[in-house]
């Protein structure tokens, strides 16, 4: 999902992104001087550890490939956010982009299929639950790279300073436990609506309260469930008064986990393993624990699941040289050692035999079967999560209409 975690700026964008060739032409293909065989890779940042782990791999991978060369550019999620549609729209096309949605460039055409550049065997390693996801119109254009699923936390401490043994199970539970807290002068629950992820949390509502994106192949996003969900936040929000200030404008990773792991915060949406358990809670002094998302509606909690993807634009001559790279990028141990460095879960079958020894990979690959992921199939998904994270936070304002924010998102999908 991004997701949307830390890392640092990236720097000297466009002259990296520079149109060039990367084929078997000697040439280069585009006249640019590129030597035959070289590939851009924009990679997303995770944590503090990203950057070298693509820089050892980039090295390694190019001393065992004579030839291939690997132009890398690590990215924070801020800037990729930003800076990928501007470099699509002005045909600056990477080779191999790492991203959190593939449809809209699919549609457009810009995309190898999956086939195209991997072999039957690797393909083959990925579990349907993720390629599912990484299709459009049947045909898999998006690499399943990372996976991640969200959890309840809470302060364990609190709780007991409150006089709660056990964390909510339903909508009313969590108000209740949010009042108690609140009184004892915490924040009762961390809702971060801010643009870095706010579709991921109103996703987390919306589908423990029966609604969804879209109802089969029909966008439903203003649908009586969703708009519910939405009061029911901004009432938590500006009638009982147990969330942060201004959660509308807060963010998830230094608004809301970080106040957590400062002992502030009673619950909170979180992704029991990776950045947060890594950076935030490592030194906390607290106990803490995880718990499935409440329900409104008496039926089995949903968690959200994230997953991001790779994948490969159509370039002169890229083929080869993107799937030789991709090939060793899912290598087991190369693999194994990018999600143990950044607490995600894996999305190969040999990967996941190796790391489900760790019980938290074990628990978070536990909750997968009870995970939706939003709809990055449908290629207008891109422009809805656009909207999402810049306009679901306005339904906090207490002079906003929660269902007209609805409706612009539903405008948006079905336009």
């Amino acid at each position: 999902m991004k997701r949307r975690i830390l890392a640092t700026a990236a720097a000297a964008l466009a002259a990296m992104l520079a149109a060039a060739a990367c084929g078997a032409d000697p040439t280069g293909g585009d006249g640019d001087g590129k030597t035959a065989g070289t590939i851009k890779f924009i990679a997303a940042s995770y944590s503090d550890n990203t950057t070298q782990y693509w820089e050892d791999l980039v090295k390694e991978f190019e001393s065992k490939n004579k030839g291939v060369k690997v132009e890398l550019q690590v990215m924070d999620w801020d800037t990729l956010l930003k800076q990928v549609p501007t470099l699509i729209q002005t045909k600056q096309y990477p080779d191999i982009l790492n991203y959190n949605d593939f449809s809209a460039y699919a549609k457009e055409g810009l995309l190898h299929p999956v086939k195209d550049v991997m072999s039957d065997d690797l393909q083959g390693q990925f579990a349907s639950t993720f390629t599912d996801k990484a299709q459009l119109d049947g045909t898999q254009y998006g690499v399943p790279f990372i996976a991640s699923v969200r959890s309840l936390a809470y302060n364990k401490k609190i709780f007991d300073e409150i006089g709660e043994s056990e964390p909510p199970k339903t909508w009313d539970d969590l108000k209740r436990i949010a009042k108690k807290a609140k009184a004892k002068g915490y924040v009762g629950y961390g809702l971060p609506l801010g643009a870095e992820e706010a579709q991921a949390e109103f996703s987390m509502w919306m589908w423990n309260n029966g609604g969804n994106w879209k109802d089969g192949d029909t966008w439903a996003i203003n649908s009586d469930q969703n708009v519910q969900t939405l009061n029911f936040l901004r009432d938590l929000a500006n009638k009982d008064k147990v969330t942060q200030p201004n959660p509308g404008k807060t963010d998830r990773s230094d608004g809301v986990w970080k106040a957590f792991s400062q002992g502030k915060v009673a619950m909170a949406a979180i992704m029991p393993h990776g950045t947060f358990t890594n950076k935030y809670m490592a030194d906390a002094p607290f106990d803490w624990a995880a718990a499935p998302f409440p329900t409104n509606t008496g039926a089995e909690s949903v968690t959200l699941g994230v997953q991001d993807f790779l994948m490969s634009f159509k370039k002169p001559g890229n083929k080869e040289p993107v799937s030789k790279f991709l090939e060793f990028f899912y290598q087991q141990d190369n693999y194994v050692k990018f999600n143990q460095s950044e607490g995600f879960l894996p999305v190969t079958n040999s990967a996941a035999e190796v790391m489900k020894s760790d019980p938290i990979v074990a628990a978070g690959i536990e909750l997968l079967p009870n995970a939706r992921f939003a709809p990055v199939e449908d290629a207008k998904w891109t422009d809805v999560a656009k909207e999402a994270r810049e306009t679901l936070g306005t339904a906090m304002d207490p002079k906003k209409d929660p269902k007209a924010v609805l409706d612009r998102l539903q405008k948006v999908a079905s336009g």
